[in-house]
């Protein structure tokens, strides 16, 4: 499996390495009402020598073919642990701050919800997800789920990005 080590990444994050850079795609989803949708998204993972990557990441609806208005926008911190563990605190432009914890397993990241805290303004209520990462021949796939107080965990975004 060929797996790159960013020059000068910090020791504590050669589990994550794979991720650094930018990544650019399209994906689909299905937004809290029940209605598809598809997006482009672009995401940037980068270091700066701490124990952590950061991390942000900017959703625009697609509409015909073409970039629309913008959906979202994430960002925050990925703290991997030396038992493979690892914890990721996001904030995210929609109103709540999500703390997830989970495993990296080479190229696959699995995380869970540990706590989920909401801005009043938030339009959407919610209350818990799961995600996983992956590398698939070079590129970066992921699936979102999450649950609301209206709905039950179930499939929220997923895409298929490269490296760019």
């Amino acid at each position: 499996m060929d797996i790159q080590v960013p020059k000068g990444l910090n020791p504590a994050l050669t589990a994550l390495g794979w991720l650094v850079g930018r990544w650019e795609g399209t994906g689909n989803g299905t937004d809290h009402d029940g209605g598809d949708f598809t997006f482009e998204q672009r995401i940037e993972f980068n270091h700066n020598g701490g124990e952590y990557l950061y991390y942000v990441s900017q959703t625009f609806l697609l509409e015909d073919g073409e970039t629309g208005r913008p959906l979202g926008m994430e960002t925050g911190f990925w703290r991997p642990k030396s038992d493979a563990s690892l914890e990721v605190v996001l904030s995210n432009s929609e109103g709540w701050t999500e703390i997830l914890v989970g495993k990296i397993q080479v190229t696959r990241i699995d995380l869970m919800t540990d706590a989920v805290v909401r801005a009043e303004s938030a339009e959407v209520t919610h209350s818990s997800g799961q995600r996983l990462y992956g590398k698939v021949e070079n590129d970066l796939m992921y699936a979102l789920d999450r649950s609301t107080d209206v709905h039950e965990l179930r499939p929220h975004m997923w895409a298929r990005l490269t490296r760019v």
